[in-house]
């Protein structure tokens, strides 16, 4: 039984075509699946950021109105910036109780921010829109008046 080099056996003809037909698929939904886990990641990144310079800007402020204000602005600035599309506008609920505690003692403010990250457009079954929500808390200082 001699086999000459070069030529391929009848069985095993069309199998790359199989292989390939089977495989690209399977790659494709892969790429999907990490594209789509780049931007959840980039998403919760994203939120986490806003909520924090939220809480350092509601931390600024001399009042309560002011620091929802700061907040608020502050928290729409960062998603901007990350290139962040929320589906529906971001949730900035602002914690302001500190303002009321005494001046001399420790008081903090808390920001939490909620963003729907945009995943369904993706086309992978099974793969809705995420919820992402962040909080974060600044202390404000101590000994400055609090309006």
């Amino acid at each position: 039984m001699s086999r000459r080099r070069g030529t391929r056996r009848r069985d095993q003809a069309g199998s790359v075509s199989l292989e390939t037909l089977i495989g690209l698929p399977a790659l494709m939904v892969l790429t999907v699946l990490v594209v789509a886990a780049g931007w959840y990641v980039t998403g919760r990144s994203a939120v986490s950021s806003a909520a924090n310079e939220a809480a350092r800007a509601a931390t600024l402020a001399r009042g309560a109105g002011d620091a929802e204000r700061l907040a608020l602005s502050a928290a729409r600035v960062t998603l901007d910036n990350s290139d962040l599309r929320c589906q529906d506008s971001p949730t900035v609920v602002v914690d302001t109780s500190g303002f009321a505690v005494p001046d001399g003692q420790p008081a903090q403010v808390t920001v939490t921010v909620t963003c729907v990250v945009p995943l369904a457009g993706f086309g992978v079954p099974g793969l809705g829109d995420q919820t992402v929500t962040a909080t974060a808390t600044s202390a404000l200082d101590t000994y400055r008046g609090r309006g």
